[in-house]
């Protein structure tokens, strides 16, 4: 702690008054979330007391644990299709950060390839001829 408090008196502020900042904090919305909870409970046993008064006490039971059931499916698949979406774009940096890797390691090797005659008269215009077949727009027969 004492590396991270000087660490800490160096850019401007105090570990300490951080560190009892983010405990009130903790405890307030710990509060907060009590009372949340208090309020949905609440909200439940009124959905259930009107609920039964029209359609019975044993469908209002029914229709309020089938309505968690929807909400449930619906956070689930919204946070599936979130995950997905985050796989998506991590996988397209891993890929961008691999083909810079490739290009850069290529790029450094070029100039040491090309100091040997055979490959500066045979290699390069393979790789030309190799390159304009894989990027070429193809043609429609």
């Amino acid at each position: 702690m004492g590396l991270l408090g000087a660490l800490a008196g160096l850019l401007g502020f105090e570990a300490e008054a951080v560190i009892e900042q983010i405990k009130e904090q903790a405890v307030a919305f710990s509060v907060i979330g009590l009372f949340a909870v208090i309020a949905v409970v609440f909200l439940l046993i009124a959905a259930d007391i009107g609920l039964t008064a029209w359609i019975g006490p044993l469908w209002a039971a029914i229709a309020i644990a089938l309505a968690a059931i929807v909400i449930a499916l619906v956070i689930f698949i919204a946070l599936r299709v979130q995950m997905a979406a985050r796989q998506r774009r991590r996988a397209e940096q891993r890929r961008q950060t691999e083909s810079t890797a490739m290009a850069t390691a290529a790029l450094t090797v070029l100039p040491e390839l090309l100091e040997n005659p055979l490959v500066r008269n045979v290699g390069v215009p393979v790789a030309i001829y190799a390159a304009l077949l894989l990027f070429a727009p193809k043609r429609k027969k």
